[in-house]
């Protein structure tokens, strides 16, 4: 049978910290540390027809380094770079930072075997995507990334070669894993709409059209497909707002879409008409929908209400909305959808998942699942 709705994460999650010194715990490992409650959160379906979706962090806080934006970087196959004053610099020469990232990243694979041993389920790796990492990170002239189409253009090859070798590695401490997606494209509604500032910040990088954005996808979703037999029903691909990076998804056969309903416009505004007919179009596709929401809001429960009657406002029962998965979510990741569109900007600590977070999210799962089933 299937689930009237999944669980699961953003892909971060806060390693425990030591109480006393408000710091990571340097006695037990405090990686392993966090896979082994992250396992004990979603390890096993808490109930019938509500389903968990294991992931493996990529980003811990551990220190400054262990963030999303390094651990992506650190898949790109022959790289190399460093952390600069100005940001992520791809370049030549592997500095220790960069070196950092990719420790961390191994780190976390070699946790998995001890504190996965025995899991047979689905497990989740996740990276920024294309379209953010070339807004996110700096050429060794200083321009952005974006201002190079060469580079551009190799992105999605270097990232479908890391993440087939990430996943290979990861079958192998796993057995019982199957390996799922989640590509993370915080910034892409700023790059097509031409929002990301240039060094100087006194301009904007020229919009990148929605079918070149759409190419790289393909790109990439051809690229795993060869490296790490990763299809369309095991990749999440998540947006933004943008009813042309929408569209776009779309019309090149992704499968599940994930979004920020609070981000969403009323359906009654002219924006939010064409967005959530879009969604709905989607869904009329086959598309599996995915709701990225903050449990640490109180608003959250408003915000799954809206879904809900939206999605009967466009003529679907309740019914319809099963099989939708929740992400927790804390929505501060970066600022690439307010007013300060820049991806590049690494974010604290206290923006990663922790464990009350998800609680909070499996709490208000079956209140979900009944509104859903009735």
């Amino acid at each position: 049978m299937n689930p009237l709705v999944t669980v699961t994460g953003d892909g971060t999650f806060r390693a425990p910290l030591d109480t006393a010194q408000g710091t990571v715990g340097e006695l037990e490992d405090p990686v392993l540390a966090a896979l082994l409650r992250l396992r004990s959160l979603l390890g096993d379906d808490p109930e019938d027809q509500i389903a968990t979706r294991l992931y493996l962090p990529s980003a811990l806080g551990v220190d400054d380094i262990d963030h999303l934006l390094p651990a992506s970087l650190a898949l790109l196959t022959g790289t190399s770079g460093d952390l600069t004053s100005y940001g992520w610099r791809l370049g030549p020469g592997i500095g220790r930072a960069w070196q950092r990232a990719q420790d961390l990243r191994d780190r976390t694979l070699d946790a998995a075997r001890i504190a996965l041993l025995g899991y047979q389920g689905p497990l989740t790796v996740t990276t920024m995507g294309p379209a953010t990492l070339a807004a996110a990170t700096y050429l060794p002239s200083g321009e952005r990334t974006l201002a190079d189409r060469g580079a551009v253009r190799d992105l999605p090859m270097l990232l479908a070669e890391g993440i087939g070798e990430h996943v290979a590695a990861l079958r192998e401490r796993v057995p019982g894993a199957r390996p799922h997606l989640l590509l993370r494209e915080d910034a892409v509604d700023a790059v097509v709409a031409g929002r990301i500032p240039t060094p100087s910040g006194r301009r904007r990088y020229p919009a990148v059209h929605g079918p070149q954005v759409g190419t790289l996808w393909r790109c990439l979703i051809a690229g795993l497909a060869s490296a790490c037999e990763l299809d369309l029903e095991a990749i999440t691909l998540g947006l933004g707002t943008h009813v042309t990076v929408l569209r776009t998804a779309r019309e090149i056969g992704v499968r599940r879409l994930a979004v920020s309903p609070a981000r969403l416009p009323a359906l009654e505004s002219a924006d939010g008409r064409e967005l959530w007919e879009e969604l709905a179009a989607a869904h009329d596709a086959g598309c599996r929908l995915e709701l990225a929401v903050d449990p640490r809001t109180g608003g959250m429960s408003a915000v799954l209400d809206r879904v809900l009657e939206t999605w009967q406002k466009l003529g679907y029962g309740p019914r319809d909305a099963a099989g939708f998965t929740l992400i927790a979510h804390t929505g501060a990741s970066h600022a690439v959808r307010g007013s300060r569109p820049d991806p590049s900007e690494q974010p604290d600590r206290s923006s990663l998942l922790d464990e009350s977070t998800i609680e909070a999210l499996l709490r208000a799962a079956p209140a979900w699942a009944e509104r859903v089933e009735s």
